[in-house]
C-alpha cells in the first residue's frame, strides 16, 4: 500500500513538470506583415503596398506606392488601428489611414488631407 501512495505521489507531482508552460514566443499581432491595400479616392484608386510591425501598441513600416516608399507610424488597440504616412515629390501630403483589422483582412476609411477622403481594403500578401 506504501508503494502504491508513493506512486500515485510520485506521479501527481511529476504531472505538474509537464503542466508548465513552454517558454512564451513573442507572439505577432494581427496586423504584422505585409498588405496589398486598395484604395479608393476623388482621385480614382491606388494600390500600395504596406509592410506593418506592432509592438506594445505601436505601428511602424513602410508604405510603397506610386510616389515611391515612405515611413509609416501609427498605434493599434485590438483591432481597430490608425497609421500615417506623407506622401508625394514636390507637395508633401499627410495621408492618414484608420480601419480594422480581421484575420488576413483589413479595411477603413483614408483621409488625403485637402486632397479629400477615401475607403481602403487590403489582404495579406
Amino acid at each position: 500500500m506504501k508503494t502504491f501512495v508513493i506512486l500515485a505521489c510520485a506521479l501527481i507531482l511529476g504531472s505538474g513538470a509537464l503542466a508548465q508552460e513552454a517558454p512564451k514566443q513573442e507572439q505577432k499581432s494581427a496586423i504584422d506583415g505585409t498588405w496589398e491595400f486598395e484604395v479608393h479616392h476623388p482621385a480614382g484608386v491606388s494600390k500600395p503596398t504596406v509592410t506593418i510591425a506592432e509592438k506594445e501598441g505601436k505601428l511602424s513600416g513602410k508604405y510603397v506606392g506610386s510616389y515611391g516608399e515612405s515611413p509609416l507610424t501609427g498605434s493599434i488597440k485590438g483591432a481597430e488601428f490608425t497609421f500615417s504616412v506623407e506622401v508625394g515629390n514636390e507637395q508633401k501630403v499627410t495621408v492618414v489611414y484608420a480601419g480594422t483589422v480581421e484575420k488576413d483582412a483589413v479595411k477603413g476609411s483614408v483621409s488625403l488631407g485637402e486632397l479629400g477622403e477615401g475607403t481602403f481594403t487590403g489582404k495579406r500578401k
